[in-house]
């Protein structure tokens, strides 16, 4: 399983848009379920998603255990269901730093690793 981690910065005046989306998929949201079943269809093991103040501006960060990241994201580029195309208008529309029709739509590098044995 592997780890990643990406940033997408949020443009000026749509963070309200990143957090009805949050809101709707946690805990007892309205598309709580959906994102579930999505989810588990994609390979994703963990997600955790937060949102970054910095002073020039917010940003996404989210992490996620899967087995392929790049394969993982080109799957909701080309899913059909309500709930990922909910994700893509999110992506599009109020952080589009990740391009869904590249072949590897995250271009990150991890520079180095370390954990406590």
């Amino acid at each position: 399983m592997a780890a990643v981690a990406f940033a997408l910065p949020i443009l000026p005046g749509q963070e309200d848009l990143v957090r009805s989306f949050g809101e709707a998929v946690s805990g007892s949201g309205g598309l709580r379920g959906e994102y579930e079943e999505s989810r588990k269809r994609l390979g994703i093991r963990e997600e955790k998603v937060w949102v970054q103040r910095t002073p020039i501006g917010a940003s996404i960060i989210v992490y996620w255990e899967t087995e392929d990241p790049q394969r993982t994201l080109r799957e909701i580029a080309d899913s059909q269901d309500e709930i990922d195309k909910r994700f893509k208008q999110v992506v599009e529309s109020a952080a589009p730093a990740l391009d869904l029709s590249q072949e590897n739509p995250l271009s990150n590098e991890l520079l180095f690793d370390w954990q406590q044995h």
